[in-house]
């Protein structure tokens, strides 16, 4: 009997003595503990990529464990492409850096070009934002020039003359004969609602509403259509760009062209990481994003520069849509491009 009790206390004080691994991995401080998170912004100041990383970044360190330090780095130019070719040769996959991108940078990757040096399809997406369409504004003075071909078109500016709203000022010129001219290169949105204010352009879109209420309210402009199928919450009386086609919207692979340029609606601001980023981080920055989304004081502060009806996508959403966005037939691809030849827009090169 005795030796029995000997025994059993031996097996008790060896099992107190051997350390489990649950126990080792709880003590572990958090990875993030004591890090810096950087955002890149694959666009200037003041528009709406850096607006939605503006927003991710002072909120999602609550929902990080270790609740790192978040930083926002603008990198702009060309479309997001500089920022896009940075981030696929240079950012390490370590979840330390990723970047907020925008549907610009799929659009150049689809338009191609010697320029272009990633892949969006390789990037790990955390989750997206979408706001609702595009609002088309046109200078008051300028509305009645763009149905009288005789008079002097009217100027519609872009940053690349590549954005999906653009593809409205296109069709509209093409099947409702809209009298445009098309001026690109403007650095960012600041610097394009400088110029509606000064009248060096006549026509602008963004999907931000406060920018286009603060042009209302100076009474510079008139909000001309809108870019989604359905119209906008926040602007209930501006009609869609397929209502102001009416019957002479087009079918077949012209209205399939359109909509590949257009994108789908879920396709706007998106967070990825870098090809290569451990599954088990990714997961933790996905989860993160989907918390911030949830916080009320978030969906406050996403009105102020979205507007109503502003909606966070999953991950998983935003990478099937990439896919089939890129996967766009040839022949819809070549009437964009036939298009974009016609009325003076870049069209790319050759993929290097």
């Amino acid at each position: 009997m005795q030796s029995k009790r000997l025994l059993a206390r031996g097996l008790v004080l060896l099992f107190l003595a051997i350390p489990t691994g649950g126990a080792g991995a709880a003590d572990a401080p958090p990875y993030y503990e004591g890090k810096t998170l950087r955002i890149i912004v694959s666009s200037g100041a003041g528009g709406g990529t850096d607006a939605a990383a503006r927003l991710v970044s002072r909120f999602i360190s609550r929902y990080i464990p270790g609740n790192p330090k978040v930083i926002v780095q603008n990198m702009p130019g060309g479309g997001g492409t500089i920022a896009n070719n940075y981030f696929a040769s240079e950012a390490k996959p370590d979840g330390l850096t990723i970047m907020q991108d925008s549907s610009s940078g799929i659009a150049n990757f689809v338009r191609g070009g010697p320029t272009i040096k990633y892949d969006p399809r390789r990037f790990r997406v955390i989750g997206g934002i979408a706001r609702p369409g595009s609002l088309l504004m046109i200078r008051k003075e300028a509305r009645a020039r763009i149905s009288d071909p005789a008079a002097k078109p009217a100027v519609v500016g872009d940053t690349d003359g590549i954005r999906s709203w653009v593809a409205m000022t296109v069709w509209g010129a093409e099947y409702l004969g809209w009298n445009l001219r098309w001026v690109y290169g403007y650095p960012g949105s600041r610097e394009l609602q400088l110029a509606m204010r000064q009248g060096e352009i006549d026509l602008w879109a963004t999907q931000n509403a406060k920018l286009v209420k603060d042009l209302q309210r100076e009474g510079i402009v008139d909000v001309l259509v809108a870019e989604e199928n359905k119209r906008r919450e926040d602007f209930p009386a501006v009609p869609t760009f397929v209502e102001v086609l009416g019957a002479k919207k087009p079918g077949g692979l012209a209205w399939q062209a359109y909509m590949a340029w257009a994108g789908a609606p879920e396709l706007d601001k998106f967070l990825v990481a870098p090809d290569g980023t451990p599954d088990h981080l990714v997961a933790l920055l996905r989860d993160a994003f989907n918390k911030l989304m949830k916080d009320p004081e978030v969906d406050r502060e996403g009105d102020k520069f979205f507007g109503d009806g502003w909606k966070p996508h999953s991950a998983e959403k935003i990478e099937s849509v990439i896919r089939e966005h890129i996967a766009i037939p040839k022949e819809a691809k070549e009437f964009i491009t036939k298009m974009r030849q016609k009325y003076g827009l870049p069209v790319g090169g050759k993929k290097s």
